[in-house]
């Protein structure tokens, strides 16, 4: 880094990440407080840039100061510092830092991932402050890239909600049906698709709500709504595969199996919890079986 770099770096707010995803934030213990990002002090961020920590620069503050995330190894230790994962307590920041915070995870993500040209196979190097990858060998220039991902709520015609089980998962936890989208094919025709491979059934009124980057490895989750088509079965039968069980909740049905534990919600980061939020009208309840969102990752 040169001298007149290393001068600028005064006037920069410089935040901490990992690339599997954990965040750096100034230390807290109640679960239901605001967090924010641990600003990491200029002599600490130097150090860490001349120990090869990447850095990748993510805009602006509201006062104009540049802002970097620095990417750490997945075990390192900073004082003062609280390592929270973005997937499980990214709700609990402020709309700013969420904004760095998405985007710092989903570069230091990507370089991991994307070490080695696609090319020539030989190693790339980070450009345009973190921005692109160059190969050392052929120079082909490579950018970050998100996978297109439909995440889809499905009534049936009692206005209940279809909520599965998948087979990885070892709580209690119930989501949306949700899928990547495939080579030449369009969203709403992945909703179809993977409502019909996941859990056998037709579905029609494919009405897109919303969408949410979620860099876990570097999915767009495009959230869509749909209604069991007319005249086709109503029984969801899960393929066995990826989804254990599946089962359509009416709001107090659902009230009563998280209250009860019987089931825990997708975490309120995610898309997935905003996409039944708003069916159920207003937070949903808290579960006796979900994780502590400020756990260890």
């Amino acid at each position: 880094m040169s001298e007149e770099d290393r001068a600028g770096l005064s006037s920069v707010r410089a935040v901490v990440v990992k690339p599997n995803g954990a965040i750096g934030v100034i230390p807290v213990r109640d679960a239901c407080a605001e967090i924010e990002l641990a600003t990491i002090s200029t002599p600490v961020a130097l150090s860490l840039i001349d120990e090869a920590a990447p850095a990748y620069f993510v805009g602006a503050t509201d006062d104009g100061a540049g802002q970097i995330v620095l990417c750490l190894d997945n075990d390192a230790e900073l004082p003062g510092v609280q390592w929270v994962h973005l997937r499980w307590g990214g709700h609990m920041l402020g709309a700013s830092d969420s904004g760095v915070a998405i985007v710092g995870v989903s570069l230091a993500t990507w370089h991991a991932s994307y070490r080695f040209c696609a090319r020539c196979g030989k190693p790339v190097r980070s450009i345009l402050s973190g921005w692109a990858t160059e190969c050392s060998g052929c120079g082909h220039v490579e950018y970050p890239r998100q996978d297109p991902a439909v995440i889809v709520r499905i009534h049936d015609d009692e206005d209940r909600v279809l909520l599965a089980h998948n087979t990885a998962w070892r709580t209690t936890m119930c989501s949306l049906i949700a899928g990547f989208v495939e080579a030449g094919e369009s969203p709403e025709h992945a909703v179809i698709r993977e409502v019909k491979e996941e859990v056998g059934l037709d579905v029609a009124s494919v009405e897109y709500q919303a969408t949410q980057p979620w860099p876990f490895p570097r999915s767009q989750m495009i959230g869509y709504t749909a209604r069991v088509a007319v005249g086709t079965p109503v029984v969801p039968i899960p393929d066995g595969e990826e989804i254990e069980w599946a089962r359509f909740f009416s709001r107090s049905e659902l009230r009563d199996a998280l209250h009860s534990g019987e089931v825990s919600a997708p975490g309120p980061t995610s898309i997935a919890y905003a996409l039944l939020a708003d069916w159920y009208g207003s937070d949903l309840p808290e579960s006796p079986s979900s994780l502590d969102p400020l756990r260890r990752p």
